[in-house]
């Protein structure tokens, strides 16, 4: 008795793959390193957007607040050795003044503990006339007659935040 029938149907096959199954999962591999690649490698670049979109976003909250706070405008304080800064009334520069959404002190640090997706942003430089505050006046003009300038920096990339003595308004730079 022959344990294995002769039947032409049945189609035996070695065991392993074929050149096509191998040849697919690389092609499929390298797609995804291909996608993934990048997204790793611009890390600092996103992470500096984000963090000069923030800046800017508080620079003009502390505008619009300056306005609507004539009697007693607000200041942004950098410090600079920490990588922090904070928005405080003109009055009290040394207290930040609330969160109006987290209703936290409005402090922003970009210390690895705390900044979360900004770790290793850092405040590299600032010029806001000789001095670390940046105040709007009750037209939402800056204190100084020059624009204020206040880069950051992630990796070996650096991005300047340039604020308008005239207008308030802030615009980013190109990320270098």
């Amino acid at each position: 008795m022959n344990p294995r029938p002769n039947n032409p149907k049945i189609n035996h096959r070695p065991d392993g793959f074929t050149l096509v199954e191998m040849l697919t999962v690389v092609i499929v591999m390298a797609i995804a390193a291909a996608l993934a690649i990048p997204m790793f490698s611009s890390t600092a670049i996103t992470k500096l957007q984000g963090a000069a979109s923030m800046l800017a976003a508080d620079l003009s909250f502390a505008q619009v607040e300056s306005l609507a706070h004539s009697e007693d405008p607000r200041v942004v304080v950098f410090d600079n050795p920490n990588d922090t800064y904070h928005l405080a009334a003109a009055s009290d520069t040394t207290t930040p003044i609330t969160h109006p959404l987290t209703k936290q002190p409005y402090l922003i640090d970009y210390d690895p503990a705390a900044a979360g997706s900004l770790t290793g942003v850092t405040i590299s430089a600032y010029d806001l006339n000789g001095d670390d505050q940046l105040a709007f006046g009750t037209y939402g003009q800056l204190d100084q007659p020059t624009p204020a300038t206040i880069t950051l920096q992630c990796d070996t990339l650096t991005v300047t935040i340039t604020t308008d003595p005239n207008t308030g308004e802030s615009t980013i730079g190109a990320i270098n």
